[in-house]
């Protein structure tokens, strides 16, 4: 019989069931335990797949033997459960944002390192049939500049609306933003924000920023600006438009991407189940041994995060320069 890879979830909510629909799809893996404090939420993922159910993840890795654990988590309740799964020698998958705390980030990253453990985190976007086609367009290109944005509405989950408990729009929800422009043009160098509230006055228990720019300086030279807005429910628009010498990129968050030159026009549409094959490259790197099949790391994840909270530091304090 196939070996089939024992995996635990600690939370079982919306993010969570993102990977749920995958993980009955993969054959090579079975979730055997299931972690949240929210009962009905835990009974009924663990109806669903015949998992044991815990309110407390230290129980479940105390009593489990689980070859890989989901995080599926709140950003402000990253508290310890990685580092837990981590000295059991448990791989594991972390939903983004991965921490609100770089020296919580980077402990998990070291004990990762020290266990050679498999990881991932939750940047599924990486994972588009596109990305190469785009990759290789950009490669011939001389990139000027680049415009990102995720504007839209609010989520409507409790944690989302303060910066204490989400980060904020541009550590929560932009990351994906953020983390494709990385992908696409490297690491950055420095980092300066401007945020602005008081569009959001009609929503209670509200403390975070309505609206941010977020100006990047790459280490290629690249230049940009990354927007974030929660404030409107129309005309919206996520992704990156990319600004070249004769040439323009114009990509959208997991829809496509056109590419205009002088005499050419380019469109593609994203056309794979990305999300599937995200969770399918997780499970295959565990069972080859094999980090490299994983194009979203914790390692990645941990970068993001670096870039998002020197966002977060510009904005508190008056648009101050913060350099990596």
């Amino acid at each position: 019989m196939e070996k089939q890879v024992r995996v635990g979830f600690v939370g079982c909510g919306g993010i969570a069931n993102f990977h749920f629909g995958h993980f009955e799809k993969i054959t090579k893996a079975r979730i055997t335990a299931v972690c949240d404090l929210i009962e009905e939420r835990v009974q009924k993922t663990a109806a669903r797949f015949k998992a044991t159910p815990y309110r407390d993840y230290k129980e479940m890795l105390a009593k489990e033997e689980l070859d890989a654990v989901y995080v599926c988590v709140e950003p402000c309740a990253h508290t310890g459960m990685e580092l837990l799964a981590v000295e059991k020698g448990c791989h594991l998958f972390v939903e983004k944002p991965v921490a609100l705390s770089m020296t919580y980030a980077r402990k998990v990253q070291a004990g990762l390192r020290r266990k050679k453990l498999i990881h991932a985190a939750g940047f599924q976007d990486r994972y588009q049939d596109i990305l190469p086609y785009m990759q290789n367009w950009l490669a011939g290109k001389q990139v000027a500049f680049i415009n990102g944005y995720w504007v839209g509405g609010m989520p409507g989950v409790w944690w989302w609306r303060r910066r204490e408990t989400s980060g904020g729009q541009a550590v929560e929800q932009t990351i994906h933003i953020f983390d494709m422009a990385r992908y696409l043009f490297g690491d950055v160098r420095s980092v300066q924000a401007f945020g602005r509230r008081g569009l959001m006055s009609e929503v209670e228990n509200y403390d975070t920023e309505d609206a941010s720019a977020v100006n990047l300086v790459f280490k290629s030279g690249v230049i940009g600006t990354i927007y974030s807005g929660c404030f409107t429910r129309t005309g919206g628009k996520c992704g990156i438009d990319i600004y070249c010498k004769n040439a323009r990129m114009d990509y959208t968050e997991r829809a496509g991407f056109k590419a205009i030159e002088p005499n050419l026009t380019i469109e593609m549409k994203t056309g794979n189940d990305y999300g599937q094959e995200e969770d399918d490259a997780f499970i295959d790197a565990i069972l080859e041994n094999d980090q490299d099949l994983i194009l979203s790391p914790y390692t990645e994840a941990v970068k993001n995060l670096e870039v998002v909270l020197a966002a977060n530091k510009s904005m508190d304090n008056g648009g101050a320069l913060v350099e990596l």
